[in-house]
């Protein structure tokens, strides 16, 4: 298949079962699961969907769910979610969620919280 359509694929896969939760996941565990090249793969992500590298692409779906669940589950412990996104530990997680939003978890969900 062309690219477009193995781009197509990834993120559908993503999706599914919200295997970008996976913990550790790397581009070769997708593409193995997918039963595609990885250099297929990588070539989709960076070229087709415009994604710097495979983690930079991963971590936009941990963070737009983790913006969801910060707001949906207030009682949810910060360090809970980022282990339920598939991150090793909390600092990898705030790490990728400034970079992503500009803010802490913490402060994303402060800012979000109805009054």
């Amino acid at each position: 298949p062309d690219l477009k359509k193995i781009a197509h694929n990834i993120q559908d896969f993503m999706k599914k079962d919200d295997y970008y939760c996976t913990e550790g996941l790397t581009i070769s565990q997708l593409a193995s699961n997918m039963q595609e090249k990885e250099y297929k793969i990588r070539r989709a992500i960076n070229g087709i969907l415009g994604y710097r590298n495979f983690n930079v692409f991963l971590n936009q779906y941990r963070v737009e769910s983790a913006k969801r669940r910060l707001v949906t589950e207030i009682d949810l412990p910060v360090i809970r979610l980022s282990m339920d996104l598939g991150y090793r530990s909390l600092a990898v997680f705030n790490k990728a969620f400034k970079e992503a939003t500009g803010r802490t978890p913490t402060d994303f969900r402060r800012s979000e919280k109805p009054d």
